[in-house]
């Protein structure tokens, strides 16, 4: 176990906190899941499970009925926290609710327990400010979807958040599998969504301007930057495409005349209801009759190919 953690509470029972609660039973540590009602954590443990199975499948986990037995449920927040050495935050993304929480957590969670959020742009300062007795062991640790397998995790401390709280939650990340990036200031969004959202503006405004279709647009996405992407960013993407003389070259010299495509290219920032629009016909005639399970198992089995290629050396 990671510098003393032995037992997490997962604090809201979605999507996220499924897999977040997946990933660390099949780690070996103990669990305890939360949300609202019996209801609610029954539905929860049913695609926490699936999702254990699909990794033990994939040879990517192990004891799938011993990692149930390490997990508890339960509705009431304090008991999900009370014996908690680490928290893992993952209910509606609203300041009003994530504060609401945080003063429950911060009363009820033992001291030196790290309080650690998945919120997907909400800023830590802010949150923290609920957390009276020690705001020091709060910090962002957003997750990418799907949460028990893509490895990517943004670790954002707010402006109360200590080193030691840092240090332990990478330390953890890491020692469950996932590849954690640290913020060294705070923005909405972090770093991936912001990125995600200036290509996702841009897919948005191609199709509504009947640039392309929906599907030819993720198609060109996923044939071309998307497979380079892969195996690298955008800084050594560009470096590689300035030949000899490298991203300075790019730069000063190719970069240059993309200047030109910057000016036609969208800047709104409320989404055009017709573009809305367009993108749900257009996803409707990509995806026809296939149900959304069938959809979420072609995509985890095509995550797995690339986490076995790229991240786990195998």
């Amino acid at each position: 176990m990671n510098h003393g953690v032995e037992r997490v509470a997962c604090v809201g029972a979605g999507l996220v906190g499924q897999g977040w609660a997946a990933l660390f039973a099949l780690n070996g540590y103990a669990v305890v899941l939360e949300d609202l009602t019996e209801e609610k954590l029954d539905k929860a443990i049913g695609r926490v499970e699936a999702h254990m199975r699909f990794l033990a499948e994939a040879g990517l986990g192990g004891d799938v009925d011993a990692a149930l037995g390490r997990i508890e449920t339960t509705t009431s927040i304090a008991e999900a926290v009370a014996e908690a050495d680490f928290v893992q935050e993952s209910v509606y993304e609203s300041y009003e609710v994530k504060k609401a929480v945080y003063a429950e957590m911060d009363e009820a969670a033992p001291a030196d327990a790290i309080l650690a959020s998945s919120t997907s742009g909400l800023l830590m300062t802010e949150i923290q400010k609920a957390a009276r007795r020690h705001p020091e062991r709060c910090i962002v640790a957003h997750p990418w979807n799907p949460t028990h397998l893509v490895p990517l995790v943004e670790l954002c401390p707010g402006e109360l958040t200590s080193e030691e709280t840092t240090r332990r939650t990478y330390a953890l990340m890491e020692g469950i599998g996932k590849v954690p990036v640290v913020l060294r200031k705070e923005v909405p969004g972090f770093i991936a969504n912001r990125l995600a959202a200036a290509l996702w503006r841009e897919a948005l405004d191609l199709v509504d301007k009947e640039v392309a279709s929906v599907e030819d647009v993720d198609r060109a996405v996923r044939a071309g930057p998307g497979i380079r992407w892969a195996i690298m960013g955008p800084y050594l993407t560009y470096h590689l495409g300035g030949g000899p003389g490298g991203i300075e070259y790019l730069m000063r010299h190719i970069g240059v005349k993309k200047a030109k495509w910057l000016e036609t290219m969208a800047k709104w920032t409320v989404t055009p209801e017709s573009a809305v629009e367009k993108a749900i016909r257009g996803v409707a005639d990509m995806v026809g009759d296939k149900s959304l399970e069938e959809l979420e198992r072609w995509r985890d089995e095509r995550l797995v190919e690339l986490l076995r290629l790229l991240w786990l050396g195998r």
